[in-house]
C-alpha cells in the first residue's frame, strides 16, 4: 500500500459515496489494486491503495464520472503518499 485518500463528503453520505466508489472499480483496476475503504464518520472515508499508475489515478479523479460524483456529493479528495517507518 502506497496513498491514502482521505474523503470528504460535503453534500451526502459514506453509504451514498461507497455505492459510487464501487461503481468505479474496473476503472480503478488500471491504476491500482488492493482497496481498502474505511468509514471515519456519515461524511468522511479513508482509501488504502496500491498506486501503480499515478497518473492514471489523477486521470480518473479528472474524468467526467468522478467529477459528477464530486460535484453532486460535495467531495473533496485529499491524497497522500505512504512510506515505511524506519
Amino acid at each position: 500500500m502506497n496513498t491514502m485518500v482521505m474523503i470528504e463528503i460535503g453534500n451526502g453520505t459514506f453509504d451514498e459515496w461507497k455505492k459510487g466508489f464501487d461503481a468505479l472499480e474496473e476503472q480503478r483496476l488500471q491504476f491500482s489494486r488492493e482497496a481498502k475503504v474505511g468509514k471515519v464518520d456519515d461524511h468522511t472515508a479513508i482509501v488504502v491503495v496500491d498506486v501503480f499508475d499515478p497518473a492514471g489515478m489523477m486521470a480518473m479523479f479528472n474524468s467526467d464520472a468522478a467529477k459528477k460524483m464530486a460535484e453532486e456529493m460535495g467531495v473533496v479528495r485529499t491524497p497522500y503518499k505512504l512510506q515505511a517507518m524506519g
